[in-house]
């Protein structure tokens, strides 16, 4: 099997990619599973084989298969990647090794471009502290060490919608040189239609207002990915390597309402439309010194710059029931997400069983935004309102850190670190006061493994300090308008007062291997949350707006239960399949929301994942499935918010056929089972009760992939 547990604080980076680790890890049979055994931390690691497996062209899709990922949203539409099903930003995305900055979009990547992903559930000093849930580390794939030509080409349909995919892999050496280089493109048409009930009751529960709305939303889109790097080996101990990814896209997407008023005051629009046209650049460019001494001593520079641009032009008309036009918006926006990091890293062996690691890290991330709203008066139309906004928002991180690996006896290795984290926002603009705070938190860690005697189980335990800041987009106070506004569907607007949530975790972990490719792992967790961010609901200028703010404390605790089998290695003339399978409990708890169900952020409560892989020795053929379940469940929001969702189950299923030693096809089907996602949402405001069924309607979808070795 490919999915792993891997120990140590992250897998290591290649070098000149990524920050110096307890040891270097190769990703690949027996030294992955030797490295897991002794190294501290433990982390899991998709590699590339399972990443590519089904034929998947978006990141989000094939992480959905993995245990303790959980994944909310389909096809690109508000994808969220969790971990303890946790969602609202709580689990940290990296890109070899560093913190994705605000803006930058990783889901939607073709698992083309990847060489591995590590998932560490516990923090660690050598890496941001932002990861209260946990990390998800996206290394891309390296410069090849010889000459690499491939070519894939991918064609999808889902709700009648095709997608059509292609990816280049370029690569060679020449002396101390090696170059390499991604180009991927994908042309997309995605649509989901959707299905709203909304009513309002009075004190006794009589119907005041009722009304459907029938939703369309789609989006054609094409986006152009390159990934160019390279490495030199100035001296046998010294490289100099750079990366860069770059991504262009352009996309038109369209929202349409039609209501049916049934009972009650008319809604503001019987129907509407809402469209934009988004041209967005993505550019992350990293250069990378390292050098290695004889006696072990290793150093590490590296200079980093991002940038993204998005340019946008929203076209609104609304209609009401007579029919009159009554609304005739235009929106242009420009956002620019900028950022630039610096930071060093030395690790050192410094006594008999020791290696002492020191390092820091300087960042700052700038989002500025420039919207420009003009409506056209019209005859017994809206009152207009044309705006000119200005919104900037700065957040600047500096962080250092020191960490002792030490090897107590032949059983007992432990990390004892401490990182600091410094941090500043400032949030400006036309239309508000600025806001400057400053915060900083000390993050102790410690992790250590034990081997039992007499056998080969270990448990691991791990208590870390971490936190969550803010985005500039959550600072900003920028009001997002929604169609219609409502209690149920209110405006969302930012808040320049935001302060960083703060957290302790501990976790532990019992591995019981079995034999090779095959392992039972136990594992839990514990948390606690000062200045958990929830969302408050108020009306301002008539208008209903959902606002985050600091409230109090939160507990995050859960269970995690994971197998894996590779049955020929368990018995003889077995069938040649591989099993695996996932359980996760999670549970939360909002002190300042009354229960019961006051998870925090809608908390994924429980996930399953179940599947195989039948690969016959000497045969080209191949095939396996996964089923996925995401348990929904009621949650308390406030004192007066709720919310219900479906529960979720995905079945996926894979053919593979490697024709020759060059050629080889995929064929996948996913979503086989389709049921339709519900979520309703009940606000009870005003004497009133309103309520809000939205259904999603999904549908199965069918991908075949050639990829051929030039």
């Amino acid at each position: 099997m490919v999915v792993m547990m891997v120990s140590g604080p992250a897998v290591a980076q290649e070098a000149g990619q990524g920050p110096a680790q307890l040891q270097r890890v190769e990703v690949q049979g027996d030294a992955v599973a030797q490295a897991r055994r002794n190294a501290v931390g433990a982390m899991q690691v998709l590699g590339r084989e399972e990443l590519l497996r089904q034929g998947d062209t978006r990141l989000a899709d094939a992480l959905q298969r993995v245990p303790g990922i959980t994944v909310l949203g389909s096809g690109g539409r508000g994808t969220e990647i969790r971990m303890s099903g946790l969602g609202g930003g709580y689990t940290q995305l990296l890109l070899n090794g560093e913190p994705v900055p605000p803006g930058f979009s990783l889901e939607s990547l073709s698992p083309e471009l990847i060489e591995r992903v590590e998932i560490a559930r516990s923090a660690s000093v050598e890496q941001s502290s932002l990861a209260i849930a946990g990390s998800i580390n996206i290394v891309l794939r390296r410069a090849p060490r010889s000459g690499q030509r491939s070519a894939k080409l991918g064609a999808a349909t889902q709700l009648g919608q095709p997608t059509f995919s292609g990816d280049l892999q370029l690569g060679d050496r020449d002396g101390a040189l090696a170059w390499g280089l991604g180009i991927g493109l994908s042309r997309e048409r995605q649509r989901w239609p959707m299905w709203m009930e909304q009513r309002s009751l009075d004190a006794d529960g009589r119907p005041l207002q009722a009304y459907t709305t029938d939703k369309q939303e789609s989006e054609r889109s094409t986006r152009l990915s390159l990934t160019p790097q390279a490495s030199w080996t100035l001296t046998p101990n010294q490289t100099l390597s750079t990366d860069h990814l770059l991504r262009i896209s352009n996309s038109r997407v369209a929202a349409i309402d039609y209501r049916d008023s049934q009972l009650g005051e008319l809604p503001q629009f019987a129907d509407n439309g809402l469209y934009f046209a988004v041209r967005s650049l993505q550019l992350r460019s990293r250069l990378n010194w390292a050098l290695s001494e004889d006696d072990g001593t290793k150093w590490e520079l590296k200079l980093g710059l991002t940038r993204q641009t998005r340019d946008s032009t929203a076209d609104f008309r609304g209609y009401n029931y007579e029919p009159r036009w009554i609304r005739d918006a235009q929106v242009l926006s420009l956002a620019v997400d900028q950022g630039l990091t610096l930071s060093g890293r030395l690790r050192k062996p410094w006594r008999e069983d020791h290696t002492l690691s020191l390092g820091w890290d300087a960042e700052e991330n700038r989002r500025s935004e420039d919207r420009l709203q003009r409506e056209q008066p019209l005859p017994g139309g809206l009152p207009v309102e044309n705006l000119d906004e200005i919104y900037d928002a700065r957040i600047r991180r500096l962080a250092m850190f020191v960490q002792d690996e030490w090897a107590l006896s032949p059983a007992w290795t432990a990390t004892l670190g401490l990182r600091w984290e410094g941090l500043q926002t400032i949030s400006e603009g036309n239309v508000f006061e600025g806001v400057n705070s400053r915060s900083s938190v000390f993050s102790p860690a410690l992790q250590a493994r034990w081997r039992l005697p007499g056998s080969k189980d270990q448990i691991r335990l791990g208590l870390a300090r971490s936190y969550k800041a803010p985005t500039p987009r959550e600072l900003m106070p920028r009001r997002f308008v929604a169609n219609n506004n409502s209690a149920t569907t209110p405006d969302l607007q930012g808040n320049p007062a935001l302060r960083p949530e703060l957290a302790w975790g501990l976790d532990a972990a019992w591995e019981h291997p079995l034999a090779k490719g095959s392992q039972l792992t136990v594992s839990a967790y514990l948390k606690r949350i000062e200045h958990v961010i929830v969302d408050e609901l108020f009306q301002q200028q008539g208008a209903w707006v959902l606002r985050r703010s600091n409230s109090g404390i939160a507990w995050v605790q859960g269970v995690d239960l994971e197998a894996r089998l590779s049955l020929p290695q368990l018995l003889a003339g077995a069938p040649a399949l591989d099993l695996r399978g996932n359980l996760a409990l999670n549970r939360s708890r909002v002190a300042a929301v009354p229960g019961p169900d006051n998870r925090l952020a809608q908390q994924t409560p429980l996930s399953l994942s179940l599947g195989l892989d039948h690969r016959p020795a000497g045969s080209a053929f191949s095939w396996g499935g996964n089923f996925n379940y995401q348990a929904g469940g009621p949650q308390r929001l406030s004192l007066t918010r709720f919310a219900d969702s479906s529960d979720r189950r995905t079945l996926d299923v894979y053919l593979h056929w490697k024709a020759n030693a060059q050629t080889q096809w995929r064929l996948a089907l996913s979503n086989l089972l389709h049921p339709d996602q519900v979520a309703d949402r009940r606000v009870l405001e005003g004497g009133r009760e309103h309520l809000l069924s939205d259904t999603l309607r999904t549908a199965a979808g069918v991908r075949l992939t050639l990829e051929r070795a030039l």
